[in-house]
């Protein structure tokens, strides 16, 4: 019996191994440290969820995945989270007072790429969720990159001075907010070192998602009655996509429902789990396709082969013109009715193709792959 046990034990670090991994990316000529969790059930065909969980000043990814759970999370809800390192264990998101100059922007799209290319995650579902300066990155890659990132969550982060002034999002992200009234570490009302206020941030967010101006206010349970803090969800209505805060009402620079002395300041609320709030927030959340418009039944079309090298047969009857957009966003291709559209020239990766006749819009997903 022993015996069986301790294989069994064995079987299961084992598995626990191999899901987990230790790796380095390269960017700018810099190779970047990252760990990241695929589940068990993973196999090739599937194109899974992608989280990227970025971590506060001075802590490190091995650091956040180990106080946060996300691991047990993925495991649980099928899907891949990493957690990268900064340099110097901090993420240039443009703060007041600086901490890193380091092109981290153009590092997580990287990140996001290389997940894609090695995974076949899927670029229409991709989510950051950060801590402190991580949650100041989150604000920033929503604000600012080209790459769409479906959703966001933050905790105890905020936008700096920076970042609010210039944010021009090319997308409708998602958005999440936790923070604490008792955060001395980033405060809720803003101050000369951290940027401004979470009243401000969440005000850009509704006014650029078009909700309504008044938000909805509930008091979520207050289970806990000794960690001197309650929280209320404020949800925004008639928006272009979800927008919510959780305002903790005497709560510390911390993650709420993790009793932890490494995670930050202050108090920590314990009336919910965070992490599990921010999947249930996230999950789900997908990138416009673009702007596409109503779409009809891409069941219609009928690409071969798909994954494909350098060209895709296609069956669609009827007049119609398509296109074919990459990550980013943009057209790499474009024409009217063929039976077979060429990839040549384009990079390995996923794309959209777009498809238009008269009754509406289809979108199919190209996967291009090296012959």
């Amino acid at each position: 019996m022993k015996l069986w046990i301790l294989c069994c034990l064995f079987s299961c670090l084992g598995q626990w191994a191999l899901a987990q991994t230790n790796t380095t990316i390269n960017h700018n000529g810099v190779n970047r440290d990252v760990v990241y969790y695929v589940p068990s059930t993973y196999s090739s065909g599937q194109h899974l969820p992608l989280l990227i969980v970025l971590h506060g000043l001075t802590q490190t990814g091995p650091g956040i995945m180990a106080i946060t759970g996300y691991n047990a999370i993925a495991e649980q809800n099928n899907f891949i989270v990493c957690y990268p390192s900064g340099l110097n264990n901090a993420w240039n998101a443009d703060m007041n007072v600086s901490v890193s100059t380091a092109d981290d922007k153009g590092f997580i799209e990287t990140l996001a790429l290389y997940f894609q290319s090695n995974f076949n995650t899927d670029p229409l579902r991709q989510y950051l969720c950060g801590f402190s300066n991580g949650g100041f990155m989150s604000h920033k890659m929503a604000c600012e990159s080209s790459m769409c990132f479906a959703a966001i969550a933050t905790v105890s982060g905020n936008m700096s001075d920076i970042t609010y002034a210039n944010c021009n999002p090319q997308f409708t992200p998602a958005v999440l907010h936790i923070h604490g009234t008792a955060d001395a570490v980033v405060p809720y009302g803003g101050g000369a070192a951290t940027g401004v206020s979470v009243e401000l941030t969440m005000e850009k967010w509704r006014t650029f998602l078009s909700c309504d101006a008044t938000p909805s206010v509930v008091n979520m349970p207050n289970t806990s009655l000794i960690d001197l803090s309650s929280p209320q969800r404020y949800t925004y209505t008639n928006c272009m996509a979800d927008l919510q805060h959780i305002k903790i009402t005497g709560g510390g620079h911390q993650w709420p429902g993790i009793a932890t002395l490494v995670g930050g300041a202050g108090t920590i609320n314990m009336d919910f789990y965070s992490p599990q709030v921010i999947w249930d927030f996230l999950n789900g959340k997908a990138c416009p396709t673009n702007g596409l418009g109503d779409l009809t039944n891409a069941n219609e079309i009928i690409l071969s082969p798909n994954p494909t090298t350098n060209s895709v047969k296609i069956e669609k009857f009827g007049q119609w013109s398509y296109e074919i957009i990459d990550q980013f966003g943009k057209v790499q291709r474009y024409g009217n009715e063929q039976t077979e559209i060429q990839l040549t020239g384009l990079e390995t990766g996923v794309y959209l193709l777009k498809v238009t006749d008269s009754e509406g819009t289809m979108v199919k997903r190209i996967e291009k792959i090296n012959e």
